[in-house]
């Protein structure tokens, strides 16, 4: 039994617009979330990975990329952007929420639209994460600290051409939102290959995302959405090799929630050591987890196959855990959680928006 048709990408798009207005007429009820859930932003600025990259991959030296069919056929258009899904991610729904409209890659503006805009840019890209030297194994990405070179750069060179004094710009970067969703290509490419002691790995990973946190703010950022890492160990790039096969890799699963208890605890004592800051942590991991249902090899939901990517169409593990130019992939997004091995469906980032904008049940303002 596959989802109603009617869920499809551009109702999609009401329905989140839909959303944001509910919740914006409902912001006197909401005091306490107003600044974060209240969509008063003047731009959305996101660092992260493939679970957010647009197609700033496309432009570098990498064979990490998604600018090619099946990907993107749930997008509009169809066209295959970079994401690494079949259509939107969840900074896509973040940002149809809080502005109602897309935004491209940083890597592929020119000079000029990077001059005139003012609403936000995305720097994520596919394979890095918070460590330096991570993904780079696979051709040129960029790491946290670059897209914050970038992010910097972006400010320098455009933003104080659209914001004469220093304080219109301080105002634009204090009241904008800055994504973050980065960190498992760390435990996918440096933990597992050196299988490092779980809480020291944790610590050590924390501390380098931290400082990263405290480079935004002193760049002038205010206002955080920070998505913690989802389970890997429940993806099907590694259920494809555990025994029994199917199941969660669990320690790496706990090794991964080690580090999402010690950020979220985290965040709390940031409020206090930055001043004027707000946070909104995302809690990705167990949002995953719910739709992925038992650690088993079950299907625990009568819409949506949960252990299966829909591309390849065939898929028996091994190193691919992209889809490539030549594979097939299922007639049925929607009726997928994952569109490849380590990337989920538009209609899971669907789910994703619902239960962080409207349900508020995934995403929580960060309180002592």
């Amino acid at each position: 039994m596959g989802l109603p048709s009617y869920l499809k990408p551009y109702l999609l798009f009401l329905l989140l617009c839909l959303l944001n207005v509910i919740t914006i007429n409902s912001k006197k009820s909401l005091k306490g979330e107003a600044v974060l859930f209240g969509g008063n932003f003047p731009a959305l600025y996101v660092i992260g990975d493939s679970l957010v990259d647009p197609g700033n991959n496309n432009h570098l030296l990498t064979l990490v990329k998604a600018n090619f069919k099946p990907y993107g056929s749930n997008f509009e258009g169809g066209k295959a952007t970079g994401r690494f899904s079949d259509g939107k991610t969840i900074a896509d729904y973040g940002i149809i929420f809080f502005f109602f409209f897309f935004f491209f890659s940083h890597m592929g503006l020119s000079k000029k639209e990077k001059n005139n805009l003012s609403t936000g840019f995305n720097y994520a890209s596919a394979s890095c994460g918070i460590f330096p030297d991570t993904g780079k194994q696979f051709g040129r990405c960029l790491s946290m600290n670059v897209q914050i070179d970038l992010l910097n750069k972006t400010i320098k060179k455009n933003l104080k051409k659209k914001f004469k004094r220093q304080s219109e710009l301080s105002r634009h970067l204090g009241g904008s939102l800055f994504m973050t969703a980065i960190g498992v290509n760390d435990y996918a490419f440096t933990y597992k290959k050196n299988a490092t002691d779980a809480n020291e790995f944790a610590s050590k990973l924390l501390n380098e995302f931290l400082i990263r946190l405290e480079r935004l703010y002193n760049l002038g950022a205010r206002n955080f959405f920070v998505n913690n890492i989802k389970p890997l160990g429940c993806y099907p790039n590694i259920i494809a090799e555990t025994v029994p096969r199917g199941s969660c890799d669990d320690s790496l699963n706990l090794a991964i929630d080690i580090f999402n208890v010690q950020l979220r605890e985290s965040l709390s004592h940031m409020r206090h050591k930055l001043s004027n800051t707000s946070f909104l942590y995302s809690d990705y991991f167990n949002f995953m987890l719910e739709l992925r249902g038992p650690s088993s090899n079950q299907v625990s939901s009568n819409l949506l196959n949960t252990t299966s990517p829909c591309c390849p169409k065939v898929y028996n593990g091994g190193s691919t855990t992209t889809c490539l130019p030549f594979s097939k992939a299922c007639k049925e997004p929607d009726m997928f959680i994952f569109f490849d091995p380590r990337h989920p469906t538009q209609i899971a980032n669907f789910m994703y928006a619902i239960r962080c904008f409207q349900e508020r049940q995934v995403c929580h303002v960060v309180i002592d």
